[in-house]
């Protein structure tokens, strides 16, 4: 156990130390961008005011940004307006996929890059408490988003704030991020019963919650080692006005709509329950 831990401090250590090198750097290999030019471009991509918002986002791919990860959560905000919901996932699937099995909704860090891992701890939001997808939420529906992911099938069906999200026609967000990011495709994986998500053998995890109250719960994870083809479809979700590409900042961005992104890939899914993977790859037997 205490070695366990001790390579998750490493591992831990050495992206922070990454993370700094490159934030370190920015200001030396481009110009400043600024929260003004983050909300004027978000808003040309096609960002809603008043939307419902699940950004995925690479900082280092914006390069030289004052204030660093807090100026991109108040341009989202802004761009978002009041009545706006901005959502960020907070993953901590690293870790436990390392073999740790307590979740604690306050502490447990993040290993998807460096604004999840600011937003998570942004005041007012909410962070849901499922162990290894968890999302972390501030808005008016930040809280119905949230409520009861642990207790979801899987990490990203049904019930999951990925599903909620996808019902209400929210948007997608690749912020210099790639579709490789894109966790709702194992959303439209689980609605369309693609057999090889799930591990089926659920672990034991403690969660523990803002408050302090523990719990123990049995969790499915995602089945791990399948190459899915993410990033090909980006030309077959543009021809079906599903993605819209554009720059904010320096950065390559693109911008999905929620629910025909849903209803388009669910029935893909269903028809081929290995569209999303690699072509060459075959389908572990359950």
């Amino acid at each position: 156990m205490e070695s366990r831990s001790a390579g998750l401090t490493l591992r831990g250590l050495l992206r922070v130390a990454k993370r700094s090198a490159k934030a370190a750097l920015r200001p030396l290999s481009s110009r400043p961008t600024t929260r003004a030019k983050l909300v004027r471009d978000l808003r040309h991509l096609g960002v809603r005011p008043g939307a419902l918002l699940l950004v995925h986002s690479s900082l280092s791919a914006l390069g030289f940004v004052p204030g660093g990860p807090r100026t991109v959560i108040r341009a989202l905000l802004e761009a978002l307006g009041p009545e706006g919901t901005l959502v960020i996932p907070t993953h901590s699937w690293e870790e436990m996929a390392a073999g740790c099995r307590t979740f604690d909704v306050r502490r447990t860090g993040v290993c998807v890059g460096t604004i999840p891992d600011y937003f998570r701890s942004y005041p007012g939001v909410i962070r849901s408490l499922h162990p290894t997808h968890s999302v972390a939420a501030l808005g008016p529906l930040a809280q119905w988003l949230t409520a009861d992911h642990e207790s979801s099938a899987t990490p990203c069906g049904a019930g999951s704030p990925y599903a909620k999200l996808l019902d209400r026609d929210g948007q997608i967000l690749f912020l210099g991020a790639t579709l490789r990011s894109n966790t709702a495709y194992y959303t439209v994986e689980a609605l369309g019963g693609a057999p090889h998500l799930m591990s089926g053998t659920p672990d034991r995890f403690t969660v523990i919650a803002e408050g302090g109250t523990r719990r123990e719960l049995l969790i499915d994870r995602h089945r791990a080692g399948i190459p899915r083809r993410f990033e090909e479809l980006e030309g077959w979700m543009t021809e079906r006005g599903i993605l819209r590409a554009g720059q904010v900042g320096p950065a390559r961005s693109l911008l999905i709509a929620g629910t025909p992104f849903r209803d388009a890939l669910t029935e893909a899914v269903r028809n081929d329950p290995t569209f999303l993977l690699v072509r060459s790859q075959e389908v572990p037997a359950r």
